[in-house]
């Protein structure tokens, strides 16, 4: 019996032998079945990969953004934040009595939250509210908030050392002008502004990300009536409720100096944010008619002079969602799918650094090769993003498509013969 059992393994295992053996030539056979078999890998280098690329500036739009960079940084970086607060109360409620017109106010504070992660603070910080509202003028452009910011409409200030800084402030503000505005059953923008013994920059919280400044008042000097908190709202522009929405609070930027980018060279971060987009040149016999199991964009780095490495930058990288019929560059690059989407780096970099940096992305090279399009090709482009937009005043850059040879972008490719699944 055991000599019967034995004969039948060896003739099991040298039919397994001999089919190994073989050479599989049709593409619908799986390559795992006969692991030893040789695969043709090919390696490529695609240079120049791009077809051309665009650096756009101003991201996000207004009233977007996920906190607003409060900075005084020298002649270099200047920004500040506006609050608006158009739905004020113009009387009080009293136990057992009618409501009461407001003809007191006491102890006005407006409450901000900071993001203090990144912060730069001198030992001494300031911080100054103004009043930037003027219903006879244009509060929206940066020009007209940028005119108020003067010492005869500042309405209180705090100032703080940096060891005792916290998240939340109650920066108290006068008690005259908040009555003067509910008087005049007016409304209150306010305008923040920082300032210290050395540079200073901190983010302060926005209702984009569940963070409402508020403030708060007393309606009477009776220790028994509750004071009254007022959060933000935006009551203009109305013939644009999503706008006006967004308004709430922004962001406005008084002074951006950094150095011009060179010529031939792509940008992203800074304040406003810049966004460059990418639009691919790749060969389709590699795309379409081949497995790609590699795929390395390489971006050689231009140095910025401005900063330091706590200024880094985390740099993603976004395929273009826009069909080809989106011919609008810039609205093209608001059309983003997730960083995650056959991208797999995110690189962090500093802006006074240089040298070749990689992004693998062999996921979506394999996405566009399976794209179909009966209108028109698809579009082959991503988009290159801070992932905290207008946040710090860093600027990260590189050589662009019209850049010498040996410094444009270019990407790696390794692919091997199609892989097909199917029944032979």
């Amino acid at each position: 019996m055991i000599r019967r059992i034995s004969l039948l393994l060896a003739v099991v295992l040298a039919t397994g032998i001999a089919a190994c053996g073989e050479s599989l030539t049709t593409s619908n056979t799986c390559p795992a079945l006969c692991p030893a078999q040789d695969v043709a890998v090919h390696d490529t280098v695609i240079s120049p990969v791009l077809a051309f690329d665009s650096t756009f500036v101003g991201f996000p739009d207004r009233g977007n953004e996920l906190g607003l960079l409060l900075a005084t940084r020298g002649d270099t970086v200047e920004t500040r934040g506006v609050v608006r607060f158009d739905s004020l109360l113009f009387s009080y409620p009293v136990p057992s009595d009618t409501a009461r017109p407001i003809t007191t106010v006491d102890s006005t504070r407006v409450k901000i939250v900071l993001d203090r992660t990144r912060a730069t603070l001198p030992s001494s910080v300031r911080f100054e509210v103004y009043d930037v509202d003027d219903s006879t003028a244009d509060d929206t452009t940066t020009t007209a908030v940028l005119a108020k910011f003067v010492p005869s409409r500042r309405l209180g200030s705090l100032t703080v050392l940096k060891d005792s800084l916290t998240d939340t402030l109650l920066v108290p503000i006068s008690d005259s002008a908040m009555l003067a505005k509910i008087k005049a059953k007016s409304r209150l923008r306010l305008g923040f502004r920082v300032d210290g013994t050395g540079s200073a920059s901190v983010i302060m919280k926005t209702t984009e990300t569940g963070w409402t400044t508020t403030v708060t008042f007393r309606p009477a000097r009776d220790s028994t009536i509750l004071p009254i908190t007022i959060s933000a709202f935006s009551g203009t522009p109305k013939a644009q409720p999503d706008l006006q929405t967004t308004l709430t609070d922004y962001q406005v930027i008084a002074k951006y100096n950094m150095p011009p980018a060179p010529p031939n060279t792509m940008s992203v971060g800074g304040v406003p944010g810049r966004r460059t987009y990418l639009r691919f040149n790749l060969p389709r016999y590699i795309t379409d008619s081949t497995t790609v199991v590699r795929a390395t964009l390489r971006l050689t780095q231009v140095p910025v002079a401005f900063g330091g490495v706590n200024d880094s930058i985390t740099v993603k990288t976004h395929p273009v969602l826009a069909g080809p019929l989106v011919t609008d560059l810039r609205r093209a690059a608001t059309i983003l799918g997730s960083s995650g989407i056959g991208v797999y780096d995110s690189l962090l970099v500093v802006p006074t650094d240089t040298g070749v940096k990689n992004v693998e992305m062999y996921g979506l090279v394999r996405l566009w090769g399976a794209q179909v399009s009966l209108l028109a090709p698809p579009t082959r482009s991503v988009v290159l993003r801070a992932s905290e937009e207008s946040l710090y005043p860093t600027e990260v850059r590189f050589y662009g498509t019209n850049a010498p040879p040996a410094l444009r972008p270019s990407m790696r490719i390794t692919y091997i013969p199609k892989v097909t699944f199917g029944v032979p």
